[in-house]
């Protein structure tokens, strides 16, 4: 996360274009900042808003940027990587968990008795592509990392086994024990055939259920759906692996959020656990074929297939709709650049290669057998070269079914709708003529031209953080307050 400098650390030139941007106009340019949520790389516009009366045709201007300070408007740039911005990356994992606990709880939409539906946290893993160094742990207990047989070596001479205690912060973690046994080419391809694995899953998983109860899948569909929603997340060893909430539901007429209903009295989440159990390790997907001579190759889960099941109250070893929402959210904002700045952008060129130098060995092997095959005809549709710099993995980071829950874009408009009542009078904004924009009397028109992305100056920029960092602070104060008075008022 980017901190902002101090101020004996900047130089003068930065001082001095400090000073002049806390000059004349600095109120409303901080404004400005504020309502593009302290974002680190806003877009500059320019242009204006006009409002066009309906019956007379009448046009009048209620926004020009003319007026603002350096005459353009500052928008939040919206990425979700929090290396990047970590001020937009805090919206969208906002966001994210309202989206992910309105389908666990109710709200936005969602009916409450959604509470009541049969649910299951479910974490999917890949399957091992060779040993890596890994922290194990029970309790307070941290076991050797590979203990095996002394003096046991692999074909290239290296020790087959490690019986390290690894701490969580160690820099061996993940990587593996031999570079050379490691098949960094079958990573990469089920990183590519992950999406497709979990399309299938899905399918299968209904399938299954529909065996449990003797029904087929036309006859299933016609009593519950399953509804889900799921993060995607690097592990140490840049394989990729899966959170998922599913949940049952009523098959119902209408496929919005706002008709849900609770599933039939047979359909619990025992039986969907053991679904689950019984879909899961049958899952393939067919590699294309490769020129190399090879056998074939199927992309698969791995063996360890965590299903925890979520409660309306808590209750020991189980997890509470809170608890899931905050835990998946938490890694919406989270990509490969955890593994090193050479990897927040798309690989061009092969002279790209030559600057994976910061990343870790492992990694940078990855990105190299990615673009190695991305260069091999049978494999063009995988497109593994324009996801190099993602291990292969060209899915979606964040997905859910139509009638799980509400959308992001859904949030974002009442997000927008809430900033405008707050800034009019009374919380009813007004047309140009006085009228309630909840009239419709108007046809709202917007004309905006780019006119660059960033601050202007390393000096705005300097200001800018520093606001984000109290904003930060004080959100972090807000939070742990609240926290507090919870606490209180339930132990009251």
């Amino acid at each position: 996360m980017t901190e902002p400098i101090r101020v004996g650390e900047a130089l003068p030139g930065v001082l001095a274009e400090a000073v002049d941007r806390a000059g004349h106009g600095y109120d409303r340019w901080a404004e400005l900042v504020a309502q593009a949520g302290y974002c680190h790389h806003p877009i500059r516009l320019a242009g204006r808003v006009e409002h066009a009366d309906r019956q007379s045709g009448e046009v009048r201007t209620v926004y020009d940027t003319e007026r603002e300070p350096d005459g353009v408007l500052l928008k939040g740039c919206g990425t979700r990587r929090e290396s990047r911005c970590p001020s937009c990356a805090a919206t969208y994992r906002a966001d994210a968990y309202q989206l992910l606990a309105a389908g666990l709880k109710g709200g936005k939409g969602v009916p409450e008795s959604v509470a009541a539906h049969p649910r299951l946290f479910v974490t999917f893993t890949a399957p091992s592509f060779g040993r890596v160094h890994s922290r194990k742990a029970q309790g307070r207990l941290v076991l050797p990392c590979h203990p095996y047989r002394q003096g046991a070596r692999c074909p290239h001479g290296n020790r087959d086994g490690c019986w390290h205690r690894h701490e969580p912060d160690d820099p061996r973690l993940g990587e593996p024990l031999c570079p050379s046994c490691y098949d960094a080419r079958a990573q990469v391809l089920w990183n590519a055939l992950a999406p497709e694995l979990w399309r299938r899953t899905t399918i299968a998983v209904q399938r299954a259920l529909g065996r449990l109860v003797g029904l087929q899948e036309d006859g299933l569909r016609r009593l519950v759906r399953i509804s889900y929603a799921k993060v995607a997340e690097y592990q140490k060893r840049g394989a990729v692996h899966f959170h998922a909430v599913i949940r049952l539901d009523a098959a119902t007429e209408c496929r919005c959020p706002g008709c849900l209903a609770p599933p039939p009295d047979p359909f619990t989440a025992g039986l969907l656990e053991e679904a689950l159990r019984l879909a899961v390790p049958a899952v393939r997907v067919p590699c294309p074929a490769m020129d190399d001579g090879g056998s074939s190759r199927y992309a698969r889960w791995g063996e360890q297939l965590d299903v925890r099941n979520i409660t309306r109250d808590r209750e020991a070893g189980e997890l509470s709709a809170e608890q899931v929402a905050g835990y998946i959210a938490k890694y919406a904002t989270k990509a490969t650049e955890s593994f090193g700045s050479g990897l927040d952008r798309r690989l061009t060129a092969a002279d790209d290669l030559d600057c994976l130098d910061q990343l870790p060995a492992h990694v940078a092997k990855l990105v190299k057998a990615a673009w190695e095959l991305g260069g091999r005809p049978e494999l063009d549709r995988l497109r593994l070269r324009a996801w190099a710099h993602m291990l292969g993995f060209g899915g979606h980071w964040s997905t859910k079914s139509r009638r799980y829950s509400t959308t992001f874009t859904a949030l974002r408009r009442a997000r927008v709708a809430f900033a405008k009542r707050r800034r009019v009078r009374d919380g009813v904004p007004l047309d140009a003529w006085g009228r309630a924009e909840e009239d419709q009397a108007v046809i709202v028109v917007a004309s905006w031209v780019f006119v660059g992305a960033g601050y202007e100056t390393e000096g705005e920029r300097w200001l800018a953080l520093s606001a984000a960092a109290r904003a930060r602070e004080r959100r972090r104060i807000a939070r742990e307050e609240l926290t507090t008075t919870t606490a209180s008022a339930a132990a009251a």
